[in-house]
């Protein structure tokens, strides 16, 4: 799988991955609103192992991280996490991206792929997104992207904003 605009790329991740994918998890402005626990070399060396021959692609019930690459490099920007519910019914996605590829348009760029991905591999009647309440650059980055505010819930202590795109009519 890969997926390429202009400047942006989705692939799978993998493990020469590694150092750009922890330098970025482990720096607390990146972090603070992402609720994954950051991973020692092993532990990231086996995800990233495991997320690159994940098959298939996309799973019932199960999350898997996409790389978020520049495409005239290939070097790792940051992640997005698939997630497709249970029943295949609806589909979330979640963005990670390193402090230096904020603000240059690979957040936007990277969602639209994915959107466009989902709704033309599955049979999903949504795309859910959500954000951190105070996270103001990712709840704008949803209310652009065509996403509708939904409510604000709270999970595990944090509030969140969430936000869904229904599928197009065909």
């Amino acid at each position: 799988m890969r997926l390429t605009s202009d400047s942006t790329t989705l692939r799978r991740l993998h493990p020469a991955d590694q150092v750009a994918f922890q330098a970025y998890r482990m720096d607390p402005d990146v972090a603070k609103f992402q609720d994954w626990a950051q991973m020692d070399d092993t532990a990231a060396h086996h995800f990233l192992s495991h997320m690159s021959t994940i098959t298939p692609l996309i799973q019932p019930g199960q999350w898997t991280q996409i790389a978020i690459a520049e495409t005239a490099t290939d070097a790792l920007l940051g992640d997005m996490g698939w997630h497709l519910s249970a029943d295949s019914s609806e589909a979330e996605l979640g963005i990670t991206l390193s402090s230096a590829a904020q603000g240059h348009g690979h957040a936007t760029r990277a969602t639209h792929l994915a959107i466009d991905y989902m709704f033309a591999n599955t049979d999903i009647a949504c795309i859910k997104v959500w954000a951190a309440a105070r996270n103001t650059a990712s709840r704008a980055l949803a209310t652009r992207l065509g996403f509708a505010f939904s409510g604000l819930e709270v999970t595990d202590g944090l509030q969140e904003a969430a936000f869904v795109m229904d599928r197009p009519a065909r």
